[in-house]
């Protein structure tokens, strides 16, 4: 069957956490996939260029590879320029363009 498996895999691995003012909760499932290829930010700490303080939620989709999703999730928030809140779709892509490269 390639890629896919013969039945889906609906086991879910859940997780949560809050700020002082924000509760979040995510839930990942496999489905269909050989593996989980899918990755996820849940609510990491970020500041900008004042150091004001945000939260940072992400899924990163494996598009047939896990490598690529699990390596985002773990440096994105790292990467993330401190000018980023200047124009976020702006710095955003070129976020996701360098780290694609």
């Amino acid at each position: 069957m390639g890629a896919y498996l013969s039945a889906p895999v609906t086991t879910k691995v859940s997780a949560d956490g809050a700020t002082p003012w924000l509760e979040f909760g995510a839930s990942a499932m496999q489905g269909w996939r050989r593996s989980m290829e899918d990755a996820h930010v849940l609510g990491e700490p970020i500041k900008d260029a004042q150091g004001s303080s945000s939260v940072m939620f992400g899924v990163f989709d494996g598009h047939g590879g896990a490598e690529v999703a699990r390596f985002v999730a773990r440096h994105i928030a790292d990467e993330l320029p401190a000018r980023w809140t200047a124009d976020p779709e702006r710095e955003l892509k070129r976020l996701f363009h360098r780290m694609d490269e």
